[in-house]
């Protein structure tokens, strides 16, 4: 037979864990591959995004460009450079930043004094205020066009500063012209869901920004020069420049727990960049497609394995469920091989004890012949004897006395034995000559009055009550009357040996039949069976008498006779005391049953 070896449950936990883990370092391979690419398409369309807020940007700061320049031509700002009255620029100013949009334009002397402003009536004005200290003018002192981005001084307010110097006629720097542009309407536009803008300086500075969190906030920390540098220039007025929880890796960066893929453009002006940053929601909501579509897969390719493991278990189990059931036949037909061979050694055991129980009774024969033979005669003789010596002597006359000798306790004594020993041979005669009367029909009733006639003076001797129930019915069955009457004398004799020791005497006999058999029950009022004989006392030699008082054949022949009649003899207690023994014989068919 053909073994199937299975994995054992751990093997195949181990199996299911290292395909489940290979799937999903497989799916976050995926997962961090599609994100990396989804970043570089981000970073292609972001470039086009910022393109837009770059030119805005960059057309504001060129715009102001040319404007100090043109300026410091100007014939009266010249003038009030030299000394003179600032009272008509001063107007001026005003009506041209109100014409270019501007903030603020002003002039300073040679030592950063404002001497004229556009803002003159303003409560912030810079009449009078020096920004000496200020890049652009020491720039532009130097004869160069100067810009900066800074916090007002005087208003707090940031700006871009683009500065020009003012010459006289022999090219010498009299003064400087500036101009203050807010550049904070532009941060109006730069917070959609495309993305964020903000605009950092050389120092990593975010100088603006739609998020005024994010406001002169810094991206990296700040060396100590660095912020000297600022503290002296005062830059950003009173504003705390502090470094803002961001963190990068790679290209996305991560400011305040929101993620952003980082593109940067450089601006070109004053060191500037332009950060755009679009949501990283779009790149991990798409990465995320893609890991669930490799789940997907993963997920099927998965199942068709198990789909096809399970169709392999199902084959295996099939075939292991034929192979049981061949076993279990194999088994059933090795059980039932058992229990034949069982039955068969309890058979050869019943037919060995038969044997030998036969064996037994044929030597038992043969000596029941022997000693009927040889014993025979010398028991007629004996008998003959002992009543020759109960017979009177004669006298010396030679007459016969008339009266009897009186009674002799050895003569009866003998007398006695040799009744049992004539007894005993007629028991043995049974093993000596077995069979040998034909069967005929015959009543019942006549077996039972024929074994009466021959046990009544034991009956009386004994002083035994006799009762008949029944058994004047006539009962035919087929079978041989003397062997019958035979069996039932020795059901009666043991009956009565049974009730020697006992006061109450009764001996009971009872003619039963139904529509398949008939009964002959003996009842008597003795000692009863012994505790587990009620089968044993029918096998030959088994007796409860004393040793001498008998052989134990009674019941074994009576036993016998009925076996051979087709019927069974049983035994049990009563419950009111002694024993009962049934003589069963089956009545032949169409049997007439006529009552008397």
């Amino acid at each position: 037979m053909r073994s199937i070896i299975y994995n054992a449950p751990g093997r195949r936990t181990t199996i299911l864990f290292v395909i489940l883990v290979a799937g999903l370092l497989a799916a976050f391979g995926e997962f961090k591959l599609a994100e990396k690419y989804y970043v570089q398409r981000e970073l292609e369309a972001s470039a086009r995004r910022a393109a837009p807020y770059l030119t805005s940007l960059a057309s504001v700061l060129e715009r102001y460009q040319n404007i100090t320049p043109i300026l410091s031509e100007d014939r009266e700002i010249i003038d009030v450079a030299q000394g003179g009255p600032a009272g008509v620029l001063n107007r001026r100013l005003e009506r041209f930043s109100e014409a270019t949009r501007s903030e603020a334009v002003y002039l300073m002397d040679q030592g950063g004094q404002t001497i004229a402003a556009s803002n003159w009536q303003s409560e912030q004005t810079f009449l009078g205020h020096n920004y000496g200290f200020r890049p652009y003018f020491q720039a532009s002192l130097a004869g160069e066009t100067g810009e900066y981005f800074a916090v007002g001084a005087t208003t707090g307010q940031p700006g871009y500063f683009v500065s020009h110097p003012v010459r006289d006629a022999s090219d010498q720097t009299i003064g400087v012209i500036a101009v203050k542009v807010d550049l904070r309407g532009l941060e109006a536009d730069w917070e959609t869901p495309e993305g964020t803008v903000f605009i950092s300086n050389g120092d990593g500075i975010i100088v603006l920004s739609a998020r005024p969190t994010w406001r002169y906030g810094t991206l990296d920390a700040l060396t100590p020069q660095t912020r000297e540098r600022i503290t002296s220039r005062r830059q950003f007025g009173t504003a705390q420049v502090a470094q803002i929880d961001a963190t990068r890796d790679g290209r996305v960066l991560t400011i305040d727990g929101a993620r952003f893929v980082e593109h940067t453009l450089d601006v070109g002006r004053l060191d500037w960049r332009l950060h755009f940053l679009s949501p990283y929601e779009r790149v991990l909501a798409r990465s995320r497609i893609v890991l669930v579509i490799t789940v997907v897969a993963l997920s099927l390719i998965l199942v068709a394995l198990l789909i096809r493991r399970t169709e392999r278990i199902r084959n295996s189990l099939i075939v292991s469920r034929r192979e049981r059931e061949q076993l279990n036949r194999l088994n059933q037909d090795l059980g039932r091989e058992i229990e034949e061979r069982i039955e068969a050694e309890t058979r050869l055991q019943a037919a060995q004890k038969e044997l030998r129980q036969t064996s037994r009774l044929a030597a038992l024969g043969q000596l029941a012949a022997s000693v009927t033979h040889e014993l025979g005669q010398p028991l007629s003789a004996m008998k003959t004897y002992i009543a020759g010596a109960r017979l009177p002597e004669p006298t010396a006359s030679g007459t016969v006395a008339v009266e009897e000798r009186g009674g002799h306790p050895v003569l009866d004594q003998l007398d006695r034995l040799v009744d049992r020993m004539a007894e005993t041979t007629r028991q043995l005669k049974f093993f000596a000559r077995r069979g040998g009367e034909d069967f005929a029909d015959i009543d019942l009733a006549d077996v039972i009055t024929g074994a009466l006639e021959t046990m009544n003076p034991a009956i009386m001797t004994d002083g035994a009550e006799l009762v008949c129930v029944d058994t004047t019915q006539t009962v035919t069955i087929r079978g041989g009357r003397m062997r019958l009457e035979q069996g039932l004398i020795n059901m009666i004799r043991n009956a009565l040996d049974a009730m020697q020791t006992t006061d109450r005497k009764k001996l009971t006999i009872r003619l039963r039949k139904d529509d398949t058999h008939a009964r002959i029950i003996v009842s008597d009022t003795g000692v009863g069976l012994s505790g587990g004989q009620e089968t044993a006392i029918f096998e030959p030699f088994v007796t409860t008498k004393a040793s001498g008082e008998g052989l134990g054949l009674g019941l074994a022949i009576s036993a016998g006779i009925v076996n051979e009649h087709g019927g069974s003899l049983s035994a049990r207690d009563r419950m009111s005391g002694g024993a009962e023994f049934i003589l069963e014989l089956p009545l032949p068919d169409r049997t007439e049953i006529r009552d008397d």
